[in-house]
């Protein structure tokens, strides 16, 4: 199973797109909002095989990512991503036991099975987005086409400065294999607006050509390789990667 699931996380341009099987449309508004805090550096992604078994206490244990400050962290924004604002799995560690809790809820199954290659890669996306250079904490709004991701009034009314959109596979722990492009907003008022320059992981680093100051690679402008959905909100695929999630910062740039 692991083997099978790495394979297609690393091909994530061959995967369907995510169909929601519940019928519910991927722009439904009535969803919960998405608003997340981000301060995890991008030096604590690291590789874990821990998508290929259920995500249970047992398994936490067993996992040396639960014996380090870092690790643990890197533990909370996956248990973050994957699981509902209603689940926590808890993990001990010499004498300590953790509580991992969820929030977005892209993989609520993960604590029964292993998870599918389309939720590896969502949250893959997921955790990408919540990346900060400086690992100051920044509240973002994520959008994308992933069911039941629904973006609420309020949401949308106060979070509308685009900073980019985030995507690929971070279970290899391979940076190759993270992508970034720079939002409309990013590449029009640049660091001079709101949160903005608190959040440098999807434009480009002036010392690392092609790469972002995170060290993700840098697609470019998302305009220039991304579709839009048709509601203008968020990319629904970027350099032919289906899973994308676009991230929105608080305010309304000039």
């Amino acid at each position: 199973m692991k083997a099978t699931l790495i394979a297609a996380l690393l091909s994530v341009s061959s995967l369907v797109a995510c169909v929601d099987s519940t019928g519910i449309s991927s722009d439904d508004s009535s969803a919960e909002p998405r608003l997340a805090t981000n301060g995890m550096t991008p030096q604590s992604i690291v590789p874990t095989g821990i998508y290929a078994a259920p995500l249970t206490s047992a398994a936490l244990n067993q996992n040396s990512l639960i014996s380090t400050a870092g690790g643990r962290s890197y533990l909370q924004y996956l248990t973050d991503c994957a699981l509902s604002s209603t689940q926590s799995v808890k993990g001990t560690s010499g004498f300590t036991t953790y509580t991992f809790t969820g929030n977005i809820g892209i993989a609520p199954a993960w604590t029964t099975r292993a998870l599918t290659a389309v939720e590896g890669n969502w949250i893959s996306a997921c955790v990408l987005s919540r990346a900060n250079q400086t690992g100051t904490n920044v509240q973002i709004s994520m959008r994308g086409s992933i069911p039941l991701w629904g973006t609420t009034a309020d949401e949308a009314a106060n979070y509308n400065v685009e900073e980019g959109a985030f995507y690929g596979n971070v279970w290899s722990g391979n940076a190759a294999q993270y992508h970034a492009c720079n939002g409309a907003d990013q590449v029009r008022v640049g660091d001079t607006y709101g949160d903005l320059p608190l959040r440098q992981c999807a434009q480009p680093d002036p010392n690392n050509p092609g790469y972002t100051p995170c060290g993700f690679v840098f697609d470019g402008n998302c305009s220039d390789v991304c579709v839009r959905s048709a509601s203008g909100d968020y990319f629904t695929s970027c350099n032919g990667n289906t899973y994308v999630v676009t991230t929105r910062l608080y305010g309304t740039a000039p």
